[in-house]
């Protein structure tokens, strides 16, 4: 016989969510030659810390704030890597491989992702490091990309393309190009609620979106002088309506509010710290609790309307 279920426990665990601790609100960054991983607060009014040093060409970055875990990929070592969000406990997941540019996360099946540029290949794995998969083969130079789980898309970038691409997230089926015209992106974002998407444009200089399936206009958030503003990395806080990126050119880390109307954009880490090519860029962000707590009585609700 099935046991009844412990409504008291998800009352209390509920009552728990809501006594969590917030995100520390920190911006974590790479740096591609100074090979370091960076973070400070997303206002830039705290001292930077170094959480690690002595990579071999540091890249792409993940959170996992709730498992209390970062993930990145290094370049110049072949490596897939993870550590505690204080940077302790580092561990190899995934060595041998080629050139590596970006890394996402699908906490949802347990999956980490990476771009292998030369190579022209998007890979998973379990995000212990085990299980590696081939998504897709045969790409020409993938770059930055991000990931719609819900959606079951993978969205990218190449390395010398002005094309936004678009496949399932298993890799099957059919490549759209969903955004065209544009001179070299860089990061990807979406603000998956609102139906948009968000680029860097390295070489027109510009922070830019559009709607999520590419039928709007495209709007130019911020510009920067040409040869000096490069934005790469890219980061969104939704909830809170800003953007961050990572600008290879001035060497600054940056953000500016999602509709483009912060003037100039505000500059929160830079070169007086020692950045050199801050490369990728994202934020400590998890659910509000107040959300978090709408998921557990609504799993109270439905538990109570199943038959026994």
């Amino acid at each position: 016989m099935l046991a009844r279920p412990n409504h008291l426990a998800l009352l209390t665990l509920a009552v728990c969510v809501a006594q969590a601790p917030l995100a520390a609100e920190q911006v974590y960054w790479t740096d591609k030659k100074t090979n370091i991983i960076y973070r400070g607060s997303r206002d830039g009014s705290a001292a930077h810390e170094v959480l690690v040093a002595g990579l071999g060409e540091a890249r792409g970055l993940a959170l996992d704030v709730a498992g209390d875990k970062m993930y990145w990929s290094d370049a110049g070592t072949g490596k897939i890597q993870r550590a505690d969000l204080d940077g302790s406990n580092i561990e190899d997941l995934v060595t041998g491989l080629g050139f590596l540019a970006d890394v996402e996360l699908d906490l949802r099946a347990g999956k980490v992702y990476w771009s292998e540029t030369f190579s022209g290949t998007i890979r998973r794995a379990d995000l212990n490091g085990s299980n590696v998969q081939t998504v897709r083969a045969g790409l020409d130079q993938p770059y930055y990309f991000d990931l719609d789980p819900a959606g079951g898309m993978i969205y990218w970038a190449e390395l010398d393309d002005g094309v936004i691409h678009r496949m399932n997230l298993d890799g099957s089926g059919t490549i759209a190009d969903v955004i065209t015209g544009m001179d070299r992106v860089r990061d990807v974002g979406l603000d998956l609620a609102a139906g948009m998407i968000y680029w860097n444009d390295r070489d027109s200089h510009k922070v830019q979106r559009t709607l999520l399936d590419g039928s709007g206009p495209v709007e130019d958030l911020y510009s920067f002088i040409p040869q000096s503003g490069k934005p790469h990395g890219l980061a969104l806080d939704v909830a809170n309506q800003m953007a961050y990126w990572a600008d290879t050119g001035t060497h600054w880390v940056m953000r500016g509010a999602m509709d483009g109307t912060t003037s100039p954009p505000q500059i929160l880490y830079d070169s007086s710290i020692g950045l050199d090519d801050p490369w990728d860029v994202e934020l400590d962000i998890i659910p509000e609790p107040t959300t978090l707590i709408l998921l557990a009585l609504g799993g109270l609700a439905a538990i109570h309307r199943r038959p026994g």
